[in-house]
């Protein structure tokens, strides 16, 4: 090879490792999103639980209303996670690029540069389909982009439910209670 294929070549490969870290950049910030959304999803669902339990005649709106977030949050839970698989596929093509192109650095096939080229624009195109996603996914928030920003940032560590325990506590405290100790059982059973 000559100096200047190999120069072409290094860059082909730091192109390839670029868009690498890229890939590795929006998955975090994707499994965050994923993450923050599930737990919204764990407390709803919790608050929905209680709010059934509690069955008193004025609940209904609130039911109604629980019931219709839990199924906003499952389809950007779902779009979330296509994202995710989506941008995993494109790490996957560009380290298949990678490598194709290292392999060609030890064989003098010319055919490998072609391959990589394409595995090369099949990933941005992969890249693409998950940051549309991303895009669409945030654009269906029944939040505010920025709030959305700082609940991922923000993303407690104190235990699922804690805000609906609170909430049932002030209208029933019997019924929190029992329920408190059911979660600590199951916890304990699990762990």
């Amino acid at each position: 090879m000559s100096v200047e294929q190999t120069t072409q070549l290094i860059q082909l490969i730091l192109n390839s490792v670029l868009m690498i870290v890229a890939c590795a950049f929006i998955l975090a910030g994707l499994l965050l999103r994923r993450s923050a959304l599930e737990y919204r999803l764990q407390t709803t669902s919790l608050e929905y639980c209680q709010v059934l339990h509690l069955a008193y005649e004025s609940q209904g709106d609130r039911l109604l209303l629980l019931k219709k977030q839990l199924r906003h949050l499952q389809q950007q839970v779902k779009l979330a996670q296509k994202g995710t698989i989506s941008i995993h596929y494109a790490f996957l093509v560009f380290v298949a690029s990678t490598f194709t192109l290292s392999l060609r650095t030890v064989v003098d096939a010319t055919w490998l540069i072609t391959t990589a080229l394409a595995l090369f624009v099949v990933g941005i195109g992969i890249l693409l389909l998950s940051v549309t996603l991303l895009l669409l996914d945030l654009h269906k928030s029944d939040r505010p982009f920025w709030q959305e920003l700082k609940g991922m940032i923000e993303l407690r560590h104190d235990r699922a439910g804690q805000r609906s325990i609170q909430i049932a506590r002030s209208r029933n405290p019997k019924f929190t209670k029992d329920f408190h100790t059911h979660l600590i059982r199951e916890r304990d059973r699990s762990a």
